[in-house]
C-alpha cells in the first residue's frame, strides 16, 4: 500500500497515524488488526516496544505478519530511541543494523530516523535506505522543552539536505506561547525549503497542534489505538471527526 508523500499545503486534512505498541507478537497482531479497520491512513510499529527487538530475524518475522494484516494502510517502521522517549536502548550499531534491514526487507513503505542518529551515521547510511526505496521521515523529539525557532529551522535545514522526504517535530510545550510558535514553525521555514513536515506540540497542553495541520500545513497526525505512544495522543475513534471539523475549505 502506498500513499503519496503529501506537499506543504494548507488547507488540507492532515493524514492520521496509529502506533502499535504491543510487546509481544500476540499483542501486535491483535494491535495491527484493530488498525486495519480504524480510520488511520498509516500505521507505525514502534519496535522499540518489542521484547524481541534484539533478534532481527524475529523482527523481521512480525513485521511479515503485520504487512499481511495491513492490507489497505502505509506501513511505518520506527525504532524510538531512549533519549527520543523510547523504551528500549540499542547501541548505535544495533541501530544501524535494525533499520538498513527493515528498510531492505520489502516489507515497508516508510521509516522514521532520528535526525541525531542520521547525524551520527551519515550520509552513507542515509543513502542506502534511500536506495530501499522506502521513504524517509527524518525525525526530532523533545520531552522537555520547545527550542527556539531559529534552533527548529535550523534542524528542519539538516533533514532537507540530508534528503528526508518528509521532516517530523515533536516537542514539549512549557507555556501556550511554545504551542503557537510550534504552530507557525511551518510558515517560517518555507522561506528557507519545501521540505514538508509534521509537528505536534505535545501534552494536554499541545493538543490542538494535533487537529489544526489544516491551518498550519502539517501533513499528519498522530492518534492512539488504545494506550498513547505519546503524551497528548487523541484517540483514533475520535481523530477524523475532529480533523474534517477543523479541515479549512477552499473558497470556490
Amino acid at each position: 500500500m502506498t500513499i503519496e508523500i503529501p506537499t506543504i499545503e494548507h488547507n488540507k486534512r492532515p493524514l492520521i497515524c496509529v502506533p502499535l505498541i504491543g510487546k509481544t507478537n500476540e499483542e501486535i497482531i491483535k494491535q495491527a488488526l484493530v488498525a486495519q479497520a480504524s480510520d488511520a491512513d498509516v500505521i507505525e510499529w514502534r519496535v522499540d516496544h518489542y521484547k524481541h527487538v534484539a533478534d532481527v530475524q524475529a523482527v523481521l518475522d512480525v513485521l511479515s505478519h503485520i504487512r499481511t494484516t495491513l492490507k489497505s494502510k502505509v506501513l511505518l517502521f520506527t525504532f524510538r530511541t531512549i533519549e527520543e522517549g523510547g523504551q528500549q536502548p540499542l547501541t548505535l550499531t544495533e541501530y544501524k543494523a535494525l533499520c538498513k534491514t527493515a528498510a531492505e526487507s520489502g516489507l515497508i513503505d516508510w521509516i522514521d530516523i532520528e535526525l541525531e542518529k542520521a547525524e551520527f551515521l551519515g550520509r552513507g547510511f542515509i543513502q542506502d535506505i534511500k536506495a530501499a526505496k522506502v521513504k524517509l521521515i527524518l525525525s526530532n523529539h523533545d520531552f522537555e522543552r520547545t527550542p527556539e525557532d531559529a534552533v527548529l529551522i535550523l534542524r528542519i535545514g539538516i533533514m532537507n539536505q540530508f534528503g528526508a522526504d518528509i521532516g517530523k517535530l515533536a516537542m514539549m510545550p512549557n507555556h501556550m506561547q511554545d504551542v503557537l510558535r510550534l504552530m507557525g514553525i511551518i510558515t517560517k521555514a518555507r522561506g528557507f525549503n519545501q521540505l514538508p513536515l509534521a509537528i505536534m506540540s505535545m501534552g494536554d497542553l499541545g493538543k490542538i497542534s494535533r487537529v489544526s495541520g489544516s491551518l498550519t500545513g502539517s501533513v499528519f497526525t498522530f492518534a492512539s489505538l488504545g494506550e498513547a505512544s505519546a503524551p497528548g495522543q487523541i484517540p483514533v475513534e475520535h481523530m477524523r471527526s475532529y480533523l474534517d471539523e477543523f479541515e479549512i475549505k477552499r473558497e470556490s
